[in-house]
């Protein structure tokens, strides 16, 4: 096959056997119709139950396939990846292996593409999960990524996107990042939308991500923040955390002071005053000293984004866009 093809479709894989034949099958009768050269990459996150087994045979069959296997559980970031890293495809497609995304809505996913757009998230509009262990912790989530980070996607737990194939190149991710690419795509300077797709009730076995991912989440959402709205200019950053420890120190010194200086004041034993304005001190010194920590820290990121050319790249990017 050539080195560079039209489609790559990414499935990460973990204990998934019954599902696999019937997912080849349904993303080649979907892939077929648009008569364009792909591929599927089944990346193998260490699964133990024969998927792997299953995924040779159809290898066997397909030359479309692509194996990818992992010497031991990393988790689905990963997996995606590793599926970014081998893809050839001038779009890639990301889904779940276990049937709940609709490799129907591919074709659509590669339509918005031709659009113009560099992202295309998909938006389980009628989620069939339960409520409570899924839905609900999933709008939660959903929600906290829209308001901490600006970008409004309804489902950033979909796994059925595409991407160009430039943009994932250039996106490293780990931990939990993968629900993050809209966020992260979009600060670089992608252009990011969403369509309605097709999302199923779970035929085999059960989940294998779950909830108990989301504290990860949570930290991985503070991660993005800095990295996609701070990282052009991360002295604004860390200098808003200065300049509140700067204000709360002066506030905190100025009220002990006065409080020991005032006439009303309870505290009349010198060695009550004594112990009083140490106290004040030495807290008010704490204080000061994590206002010139993250003041330093901010002009050493600084120095570090400078040095990496993330300026210019970032510039660049914005200019390729426009002229698209």
């Amino acid at each position: 096959m050539p080195s560079t093809i039209q489609l790559s479709i990414v499935v990460p894989v973990f204990n998934e056997v019954e599902s696999l034949p019937f997912l080849y099958e349904q993303v080649a009768a979907a892939v077929a119709p648009m008569k364009i050269s792909w591929e599927l990459i089944l990346v193998d996150d260490f699964s133990t139950d024969g998927s792997h087994e299953v995924m040779l045979d159809l290898r066997k069959r397909d030359p479309h396939l692509r194996i990818v296997r992992f010497s031991r559980n990393y988790g689905q970031t990963s997996g995606l990846a590793a599926g970014f890293d081998v893809s050839r495809g001038e779009v890639v497609v990301t889904m779940d292996g276990d049937l709940q995304n609709d490799p129907a809505d591919i074709p659509s996913l590669m339509e918005k593409i031709a659009e113009g757009f560099d992202v295309v998230a998909g938006w389980r509009k009628s989620r069939q999960d339960g409520f409570v262990l899924r839905r609900l912790p999933s709008l939660c989530a959903n929600r906290l990524i829209g308001f901490v980070t600006g970008v409004k996607i309804h489902d950033t737990g979909c796994t059925l996107k595409a991407f160009r194939r430039d943009v994932v190149k250039r996106l490293p991710i780990y931990a939990e990042q993968h629900r993050f690419l809209p966020v992260m795509s979009a600060g670089s300077g992608a252009n990011v939308t969403e369509i309605v797709v097709n999302h199923r009730p779970r035929v085999f076995g059960e989940s294998k991500y779950g909830i108990g991912r989301a504290w990860r989440v949570l930290l991985d959402l503070m991660a993005i923040k800095l990295i996609v709205q701070f990282s052009q200019r991360p002295l604004r950053y860390f200098g808003v955390l200065s300049l509140f420890f700067m204000v709360v120190g002066a506030v905190f010194a100025s009220a002990g002071f006065i409080r020991v200086a005032s006439p009303e004041s309870e505290i009349t034993e010198h060695w009550e005053i004594n112990s009083w304005t140490n106290i004040v001190v030495s807290i008010s010194a704490l204080i000061w000293m994590l206002m010139v920590f993250f003041a330093l820290l901010g002009l050493l990121a600084e120095l570090v984004v400078h040095a990496s050319g993330m300026h210019k790249r970032s510039a660049l990017t914005r200019i390729l866009n426009e002229q698209n």
